[in-house]
């Protein structure tokens, strides 16, 4: 996945990531569904079959600084790249070929997350002319935060109505490894999540940000990364937390 993926906020300019995607997938369960717009969205039935839809949104484009992807292994726990975002870009695709998903979940590889989240913005539209308003919408990435905490995950931005936080408490009671809570608004924290998991810091914008916009029910689930993600110089990740990462974002996924 760490291959270079641009657009203009308009369209796809370089789909070498998305091509990639596409040859892992072909002779998968998985189907690309929609015809256009600034994000592949695969899934393993027509959407009006599909109960209890959860889409995984997960941006594919590099951001501008960016002309040189790669990845390397630094030690037997570490390794270095341009990981924003091929590194749940990578996990997604892994756990689709693994089939390891439910037939409810919906996959959307986006575009223009580095500036506009047009991605974001047009799988919203797409929905909804499909005659779809109740969803939920997991946003893939990776961040700078609980890196120095040694955190495995980290689950940011709670963009979801009060009744939402009973299924957020029993998911986040079945987990394991450690994790951390960033909330989108430090006076948003909800009162069932221990004090020790909080990070009393609000979250960075992601792609939740634009899905709250248009009412839809989100949260981030994120990798913690350590360096500038916006750079050829690549960030840190921790192998470890990537493997319980995958393992914590199936059973995320399965129970909502």
């Amino acid at each position: 996945m760490m291959v270079l993926n641009y657009d203009n906020g308009k369209k796809f300019k370089i789909t070498d990531r998305l091509d990639v995607i596409c040859e892992l997938l072909w002779d998968s369960d998985y189907r690309r569904i929609n015809p256009q717009g600034l994000f592949h969205m695969y899934a393993k039935q027509p959407l009006d079959k599909i109960d209890n839809p959860v889409i995984v949104s997960t941006h594919v484009d590099c951001h501008k600084n960016i002309d040189n992807c790669y990845a390397e292994i630094i030690d037997d726990n570490t390794i270095k790249g341009t990981f924003d975002n091929g590194l749940t870009n990578a996990i997604m695709v892994n756990l689709m070929l693994e089939n390891k998903l439910s037939d409810n979940i919906i996959i959307a590889f986006t575009g223009d997350e580095e500036e506009g989240s047009r991605g974001a913005k047009d799988v919203v539209k797409y929905m909804k002319n499909k005659g779809i308003d109740d969803y939920t919408v997991v946003i893939l990435d990776v961040t700078d935060m609980g890196w120095d905490e040694n955190a495995d995950y980290t689950i940011e931005n709670n963009f979801w109505e009060e009744k939402f936080n009973k299924k957020i408490q029993m998911i986040i009671s079945q987990l394991n490894g450690k994790w951390l809570f960033v909330p989108s608004y430090v006076e948003r924290i909800p009162a069932d999540i221990p004090s020790e998991n909080v990070i009393y810091q609000e979250a960075e914008a992601d792609e939740s940000w634009d899905y709250d916009e248009k009412d839809v029910r989100c949260f981030s689930f994120c990798i913690p990364t350590c360096g500038d993600m916006h750079s050829n110089e690549g960030i840190y990740a921790r192998l470890k937390s990537c493997d319980v990462y995958m393992e914590n974002l199936v059973r995320v996924l399965g129970l909502l």
